[in-house]
Parts: structure tokens; C-alpha cells; sequence
């Protein structure tokens, strides 16, 4: 009897490990996915020309918009704008109501209203409210329009391009690739790509959680390919090099300089990306030729030198990379 029991512990145990392994060593999906969020964010900021800008776009749905709901986010532009890792003190309107869900105008409202909550409770006083809810008024009051009479049709553009990428991803092996690279290992489940339809040009690639990102739908395929990879490495480095990225911005806004050096921490991260992803195709990736204000080119050299003295570790060549980088300007 006793046998019997120890046979079917143990077949438990094999089948229980079996399961334990089979979820770990499962791949990892990449996701391409199109939600009416994130396209209503990009949508207002496209209009209201917050740093993005798609002539197509805003031929065929400018009209969808009010006026008055353009002027009042134009009017707070600066807080709104991103971009290069410098952020406008409101630019969560984008980030933050991109990554939610929400099926109408009063399913937003009361989000709105919980941020606003959120924030008073935490001691913003009252009277500094008045800027948040006016540009809440206009997510509002605008969304439940957008998804009658621009959503459907924008989604109609995309869902070609969905399955196009769902399929060339088959194909890809970066999730591996970096994982060797850089010797970090990739534990955050899913990876997820939310396509929007506006905004041809502007920020794309933007971080809205620590899984996911957006992306402008009809990018060059090659470009968007190397992106994709280049956008997992800085997922995968972030954990190690954010806390670094904080450290070298107060570092560089110290430095008596004439040239603007708050640009760097951000440059060599993005730098950094790129001369891991040349080193994983064994060529020039199409990143590496797209952040010409990042100075890409003068940072890889910097990476190799430094690779080729034996420092291996990412968050070590990122630090030492800006210190040299600083040191030859």
C-alpha cells in the first residue's frame, strides 16, 4: 500500500514540476493589439498638434474635434508635451489614459474624477486643479463622438497591419537574442504593442507600463522591426539603468557647460539600445541611423572601447559611457 502511495506522490510531484516548468519555459508572446484608448490620446494630441503631427490624419478626422476643445489644450501645451525623457508636469493625460480601459464618456469621467481624488488626497491644493480639469473636460466630453465616428474606421486601417505583424513576429528571436546579450533575463510575462492610427510623426515608442508600448501602425516594416527589438532591450535594461538615468540627469544639470547636457542620460540609453541591437543582427540596424539627435554614432564607438576592455555589464557601460561621452564634448 504504502508503495502505491509513494508512486502517486511522486507521479504528482513529476507532473506538478512538469506543469511548474512548462509555465516558465513558455515563450514569450508578443502581442500586437488595437484598443480605442490609446488611439483616442494620440488622436487628441494629433489635432491639437501636441508634439505629434500627421497631415493625413487630420484631413480626414480634423472636423471630429471642436474648436474650442483644440484651443484649451493648445493653451496648455507645455504641460502636455513629451518627449526625450523630459516630460511636461500634465504629459500623464497621455500616458496614463493610454494604458486604461474604458468603454464610453462616463466610464472616462470617473476616472478623471478618481485622479483627481488621487491627487488631493496626496496634498495638491485645490485651486492648482483647475488646470487638470479643464483638459479632463475636453477627454471627456469629446470621447463618446470619437468612438461613434472615428474608432471604427480607424481600426478598420489597422487590422491589416495587426495581422501582418502578428506574423512577421514568428520570425523574430529577440526576446533570446537580448537575453544573451545582456546577460539579463526577461520576467515580465507578455509583451504587449498597442497600434494607433494617428500621429504619423511624433513621439512613438512610448512607454506606458513596464510590458507595454504604442506604435504608430504604418511605419516602415524594416524600421518598425528594428524599433520593436530595440524597444524590448530598453524594457529588459530598465530595471539596472533607470535609478543611473536619475543620478546622471542631476549630474549633468550641475555641469558648468554652454551646451544643453540634459539631453545625455537620455542619448546614451538610446545609444545604448542601438549598439546592442547591431551586435545581436551583426550589422547597422535601422535605429541606429534614426536618433540623429541622440549622437548614436559617438556613443557606439564609446560601447566599443569599453566592451573591448572587458566591461560587459549594461547599467556599467551606460555609466561609464556618459562619463567618457561628457568628458570628450
Amino acid at each position: 500500500m504504502r508503495s502505491w502511495v509513494l508512486f502517486a506522490i511522486g507521479f504528482m510531484f513529476i507532473a506538478n514540476a512538469k506543469a511548474l516548468t512548462d509555465r516558465i519555459e513558455q515563450p514569450v508572446r508578443i502581442v500586437f493589439e488595437i484598443r480605442p484608448e490609446v488611439n483616442y490620446v494620440t488622436h487628441l494630441y494629433t489635432l491639437a498638434e501636441l508634439g505629434f503631427s500627421d497631415s493625413v490624419y487630420a484631413a480626414k478626422y480634423g472636423h471630429t474635434l471642436p474648436q474650442a476643445a483644440i484651443d484649451t489644450l493648445q493653451k496648455y501645451k507645455d504641460y502636455l508635451t513629451f518627449g526625450q525623457g523630459e516630460n511636461g508636469p500634465l504629459s500623464w493625460f497621455f500616458f496614463k489614459v493610454a494604458q486604461e480601459t474604458f468603454d464610453n464618456a462616463d466610464a472616462l469621467k470617473t476616472i478623471m474624477d478618481g485622479y483627481r481624488e488621487e491627487a488631493l488626497r496626496q496634498g495638491a491644493p485645490a485651486d492648482e486643479m483647475a488646470v487638470p480639469a479643464a483638459i479632463a473636460n475636453v477627454y471627456v466630453e469629446n470621447y463618446d463622438n470619437y468612438l461613434k465616428n472615428v474608432y471604427p474606421q480607424v481600426k478598420a486601417d489597422m487590422e491589416e497591419r495587426q495581422q501582418l505583424l502578428n506574423q512577421k513576429m514568428q520570425e523574430q528571436s529577440f526576446v533570446k537574442d537580448w537575453e544573451c546579450a545582456t546577460g539579463y533575463k526577461w520576467n515580465r510575462g507578455d509583451y504587449h504593442w498597442l497600434l494607433y492610427r494617428a500621429g504619423q510623426k511624433g513621439p512613438s515608442y512610448n512607454n506606458l507600463n513596464d510590458s507595454t508600448n504604442t506604435v504608430w501602425y504604418n511605419q516602415p516594416l524594416d524600421y518598425q522591426l528594428a524599433m520593436f527589438s530595440h524597444e524590448f532591450g530598453i524594457f529588459l535594461m530598465q530595471d539596472s539603468i533607470d535609478p543611473i538615468v536619475e543620478e546622471m540627469k542631476e549630474y549633468t544639470r550641475k555641469l558648468e557647460s554652454k551646451r544643453d547636457l540634459t539631453f545625455v542620460p537620455w542619448s546614451a540609453f538610446e545609444s545604448l539600445a542601438c549598439w546592442y541591437n547591431c551586435k545581436i543582427a551583426g550589422r547597422e540596424t535601422d535605429d541606429y541611423h534614426a536618433f540623429g539627435e541622440a549622437d548614436v554614432q559617438t556613443f557606439c564607438r564609446i560601447y566599443d572601447r569599453l566592451s573591448k576592455k572587458g566591461i560587459s555589464c549594461p547599467a556599467e557601460l551606460y555609466r561609464k559611457g556618459i562619463m567618457e561621452y561628457l568628458r570628450s564634448i
